[in-house]
């Protein structure tokens, strides 16, 4: 259980990281689970019932701690495998159509893959640059 992964320390002094990065959530599935974080170290909940508990949560979906590790909601198997089947008959149907006009379809996003953000123009421009960036804007446009 003290055994080390990679970088981050293994066994408790690894749990004790964990719980102070998302005590929040740990505390949530806790209560949940009808036990107390000020309860572990006693007989009633040791150190091990801890380990146990959020080793099975980091890997479950649907619950506070997978999320808070992971930094998006975990789908279930059969979840991954529904939109998997919803993105291949909205293309099947899309295919059959026939319509070289209609949009293709767009598969259901996924909680773990970036959306792509539209950026419009670069960084902002110095409010003491802005007369000068102006103005050779307007003499672009004048000779055209």
């Amino acid at each position: 259980m003290a055994r080390r992964v990679g970088a981050r320390p293994g066994g408790i002094f690894g749990l004790f990281e964990l719980v102070e990065q998302h005590r929040e959530a740990i505390e949530y599935e806790l209560i949940r689970a009808g036990v107390r974080l000020r309860d572990v170290g006693s007989e009633r909940f040791t150190w091990r019932d801890l380990f146990v508990l959020v080793r099975g949560w980091q890997k479950a979906p649907h619950n506070a701690v997978a999320e808070a590790v992971h930094g998006h909601p975990v789908w279930s198997v059969a979840e991954q495998l529904a939109a998997i089947l919803v993105d291949t008959l909205a293309f099947a149907n899309w295919q059959r159509a026939g319509k070289k006009s209609a949009p293709k379809p767009k598969r259901l996003p996924r909680p773990w893959e970036q959306t792509k953000a539209q950026t419009l123009g670069r960084d902002p421009i110095p409010i003491s640059e802005f007369d000068d960036w102006w103005e050779s804007k307007k003499v672009g446009r004048r000779g055209r």
